[in-house]
């Protein structure tokens, strides 16, 4: 029998993540957030506001979501959440949709979050990380811990990502690029070198042209 669940988190991604647990007949237990917006996935879940709330229940008993969200400002709470309970000897689930398509050799990792239409061909996913809604990721493509790839992100076979990357919206990454460590890729970025660690990528400016009469 599958362990409730408890939400590490009440905003959008937190959304995102229940729908999924229910369509897939999961039980939410709570939702840990300081507040909570009148939304339809939130209703019926008991609603703690304190993450020391998690410790009264039994690491056993339960399976945590880490439901932070994953932009540049957001990563570190996230990763800072899922390193106090690990420590705690509690669990995270890892979460994949149902519209997802997987290859039969995807590795995923504790807490791993694959959203709805993304498609992972044969690769490997390190843990508490999140392949956002319609993001591709290609054959051989390694990826690290705590990543964001952002939706519509495109990564191109043969790429290595470090951990604590955040790959922007709509970004392409070509193959056999290296991304170091804590990189940033901003949104609609085409990536075609090495990126060092704590970079950032900046996509091309914009311009108008207006027409000629």
């Amino acid at each position: 029998m599958t362990k409730p669940f408890l939400i590490l988190g009440g905003g959008g991604h937190a959304r995102v993540l229940i729908e999924t647990l229910y369509d897939q007949g999961g039980v939410i237990e709570a939702i840990v957030a300081p507040e909570l917006r009148h939304v339809r996935e939130f209703k019926g879940a008991k609603h703690l506001r304190h993450d020391s709330d998690v410790e009264g229940y039994q690491p056993d008993s339960i399976k945590l979501v880490n439901a932070i969200g994953s932009l540049p400002n957001d990563a570190k709470l996230r990763e800072q959440l899922f390193k106090r309970f690990k420590s705690a000897g509690y669990s995270f689930a890892t979460v994949v949709s149902d519209t997802a398509t997987l290859s039969k050799y995807v590795q995923l990792s504790e807490s791993t979050q694959i959203l709805p239409r993304a498609i992972l061909n044969a690769c490997q996913v390190g843990v508490n990380t999140i392949i956002n809604t319609g993001a591709i990721i290609e054959h051989d493509v390694i990826i690290g811990s705590n990543c964001h790839i952002a939706p519509g992100a495109v990564i191109c076979g043969s790429v290595s990502i470090g951990d604590n990357v955040h790959i922007g919206a709509g970004a392409i990454v070509i193959q056999g690029i290296t991304i170091a460590d804590g990189a940033i890729v901003g949104a609609g970025s085409i990536v075609k070198k090495d990126l060092s660690a704590t970079s950032v990528h900046y996509p091309a400016k914009p311009f108008i042209r207006e027409g000629s009469e």
